[in-house]
């Protein structure tokens, strides 16, 4: 539920020093380019960082070894930590802004096994699996073109109160239960744009320290047995950002200080 600004403008910013702080040695991150047909279009995708880095600044997104990333706060005081293994620390100010951000990919893939460990949370809104699909051939004046997905593994906020129920399903031993939203003329991946919120909720919340894993076919199917289609995964044509997918950790107008902390891998051939 970010603002979007396009990463060509903060990728000029963060050559003139006005986009915040990195540390020395991270400003190598890098002209190293990731090698994938069409993310060249987005400029700020393709950087490769070092096998650790911190960020403070308000916008930063790219590649830590295999794990894509995205950073970004309109305000306040947040950082990210995070390692070419999928170990990452968001800390968090209180205040009253939106902080998003976490490691993951730079698409979604519908048959994709999300594993994970949560260490920390000291109340984060939301800890979800985020991502999004856009399908560019569809009329814009049908919200389902652009798709905004959230399958929530620990939240103080239940976002379902305004919307649409599908359906409650298993997956992994965990029941779900799935919601639409409708965002209109909002900003997105794609500008500004009138588009629907995919969610999926879970009855319990996911204990610290204990290795879990999201079946991500299993919430594709389930939105898809009440017409819910989401849309290309894997697409570079949005005017913003490309389709990625990313464990995030999502604050919003944080009432105090707090920390959340874990580890993202792909699970998909274990």
């Amino acid at each position: 539920m970010k603002t979007f600004i396009p990463f060509k403008a903060v990728a000029l910013l963060a050559a003139c020093g006005l986009a915040g702080c990195v540390m020395p040695e991270q400003q190598a991150a890098t002209t190293d380019s990731v090698a994938v047909a069409g993310i060249d279009k987005f400029q700020a995708y393709t950087q490769t960082y070092p096998e650790q880095v911190h960020l403070t600044q308000n916008h930063a997104t790219g590649h830590v070894g295999d794990f894509f990333f995205t950073h970004w706060k309109d305000g306040g005081a947040a950082s990210l930590s995070l390692d070419n293994q999928g170990s990452f620390t968001v800390n968090w100010e209180g205040g009253g802004y939106n902080y998003v951000g976490g490691p993951g990919w730079h698409y979604g893939d519908k048959d994709r096994v999300i594993g994970y460990r949560f260490d920390e949370d000291s109340g984060a809104n939301f800890i979800t699996l985020y991502g999004w699909g856009y399908d560019e051939s569809m009329p814009t004046s049908d919200p389902a073109h652009l798709v905004e997905y959230y399958i929530l593994q620990r939240f103080t906020y239940n976002p379902s109160k305004d919307g649409i129920f599908g359906k409650t399903f298993v997956s992994d031993g965990v029941e779900y239960s799935t919601y639409r939203t409708v965002r209109e003329q909002k900003p997105s991946i794609n500008s500004t744009s009138t588009f629907y919120q995919y969610w999926s909720i879970p009855t319990e919340q996911r204990e610290l320290g204990k290795d879990y894993k999201i079946v991500f076919a299993d919430h594709v199917k389930a939105w898809a047995d009440t017409g819910w289609i989401i849309p290309d995964m894997n697409n570079f044509n949005a005017s913003d950002d490309p389709t990625y997918q990313v464990m995030a950790v999502e604050v919003f107008n944080p009432p105090k200080d707090g920390t959340a902390s874990g580890q993202v891998w792909d699970a998909s051939e274990q």
